[in-house]
């Protein structure tokens, strides 16, 4: 009778962790199987039995605290008999428990023994998901919350509005639920509208949710443009006063904040001060992108701004709101984010050095920002961080605007064109950015993730040589058909 053959773990793992050492036998995981955390893990005791399917009471799996690690590194020891997982800090144990799920997807149940050590090379490992146009439920956040922290990832940038709508719930502000989060399906001729705000309760949910996997929920505000939602509910912040509407179509359009209202800044203190209660984490994304200033060149209000600031060109005041945002989200203890356009028109104000850049158009806005000495997000659209885009230029695949092809990620170095080691060092990771325009279920947000977003993981956690990361490709399908996520499975370029 032919032996069973059992893949070794350094053939299994994905991210590939920096050290693995393969070894004799398997630890087989079977109903029954009990776990130990240590009592500094407080928060591993609810979260650890659950995702690893197991018991608490015995040692079976035993989670110690040890010295000497950072704050996400860990070791996993796999025999026969028993699996330790050691880790300095909880973030830390919580990789090696997931670490141990990851292959438990991919042994069939029958871990091979190795002894690992591992810790990630960038700090931020994040997705992005745009649930102003289409609105996913929290149930399926939650989903995809579980599965990127299976692979490691750190950040949910959760895109919460935009000119299709409204999703963030402020109190006295009672048109933002009635107007802003509705917009009217122009497909149908019967009127029938699309959107709703989340509750205060569904954020929270959300958010102790991706807590409990380590990872922390950036809020995204549009400002000062993509605002058509927030100008149909509160005509008076626009420069020409409306009528607008929460618009239907994609694009980007000309209507946008009134730079010279006072009204305006006084709406997104409030806004501001309200997310950043609701929102415990560090971060609050402030937009920043694809701002016309066609609308602000023929206002008087912003025109007697740009007198009052000396200012001479209107796409100024955006270098102006963009500091103005920004000390209002440094009031509240955050720190602020803006796609790279908050870089332009910054030649006479600047912009606040506490201001982390987003490069989405390329890489170019990432280098300009952290030679300015900003921290920097890498996520190109140019190099394979849009999932909306496209998996091959196949007019039967799904995708917008350009294509991102696996092969494409699996080359992805967010430190490219950087050659000052300093100006690397201002570069926190990147992450992948899932814009939702052409996106109307949940089943077609996964097929656009996955496995892309799993691809770009590694190239944050532990990169490796692109054909050896293109080669595991099928441990990825095993473990989106092991958690019912329908993923592309078509040519990798």
């Amino acid at each position: 009778m032919a032996k069973t053959h059992t893949p070794k773990a350094s053939e299994l793992l994905f991210p590939m962790p920096r050290t693995v050492e393969d070894r004799e036998g398997f630890f087989r995981f079977h109903d029954g199987i009990t776990i130990a955390i240590d009592s500094a893990f407080k928060a591993l005791k609810e979260t650890a039995p659950t995702l690893l399917h197991v018991l608490m009471g015995g040692e079976d799996i035993l989670v110690k605290q040890q010295a000497g690690f950072s704050s996400e590194g860990y070791s996993l020891t796999i025999n026969n008999r028993q699996v330790v997982i050691k880790a300095s800090k909880e973030e830390g144990a919580f990789r090696g428990i997931s670490t141990l799920r990851n292959l438990y997807y991919t042994s069939d149940h029958r871990l091979p023994c190795c002894y690992i050590e591992d810790s990630p090379s960038f700090a931020w490992r994040g997705f992005m998901i745009d649930c102003s146009r289409h609105y996913f439920s929290p149930t399926f956040l939650k989903k995809l919350i579980d599965v990127a922290s299976l692979y490691h990832l750190n950040r949910f940038h959760w895109h919460l509005s935009d000119d299709q709508g409204w999703r963030i719930p402020l109190e006295g502000w009672p048109e933002l639920e009635k107007v802003a989060s509705k917009r009217t399906l122009l497909q149908y001729t019967d009127g029938r509208t699309y959107g709703r705000l989340y509750t205060k309760e569904e954020i929270l949910d959300i958010q102790a949710y991706a807590h409990a996997r380590h990872m922390v929920v950036v809020p995204e505000i549009e400002t000062p443009g993509h605002v058509s939602s927030l100008l149909a509910a509160y005509p008076q912040f626009g420069c020409s006063g409306g009528p607008y509407e929460v618009q239907d179509r994609w694009g980007i359009f000309d209507e946008v904040l009134c730079a010279g209202n006072d009204q305006v800044l006084e709406f997104l203190e409030d806004a501001i001060t309200q997310m950043a209660s609701l929102f415990s984490d560090p971060y609050i994304h402030i937009g920043g992108d694809e701002c016309p200033h066609t609308a602000w060149e023929s206002c008087p209000k912003c025109q007697k701004r740009m007198q009052e600031e000396g200012l001479t060109k209107a796409k100024e005041l955006q270098s102006w709101m963009t500091s103005k945002i920004c000390a209002m989200v440094s009031k509240k203890g955050k720190h602020p984010i803006g796609w790279d356009e908050v870089l332009e028109g910054t030649e006479s104000l600047g912009i606040p050095q506490d201001l982390i850049v987003m490069s989405w158009r390329g890489v170019a806005g990432g280098i300009e920002a952290s030679e300015r000495k900003h921290e920097v997000i890498m996520c190109p659209n140019t190099d394979g961080c849009y999932f909306d885009y496209q998996h091959t230029d196949d007019d039967e695949e799904m995708g917008n605007l350009g294509v991102s092809s696996i092969t494409q990620v699996s080359q992805f170095d967010p430190l490219a064109g950087l050659k000052n080691e300093t100006a690397r060092g201002r570069v926190l990771g990147s992450q992948g950015n899932l814009w939702s325009e052409k996106i109307t279920t949940g089943r077609q947000a996964e097929y656009m993730l996955f496995p892309r977003l799993m691809v770009l993981a590694e190239r944050l956690w532990n990169p490796q040589e692109q054909e050896k990361t293109l080669n595991r490709i099928p441990l990825l399908y095993k473990v989106c058909d092991a958690l019912s996520i329908n993923c592309y499975r078509g040519p990798l370029a």
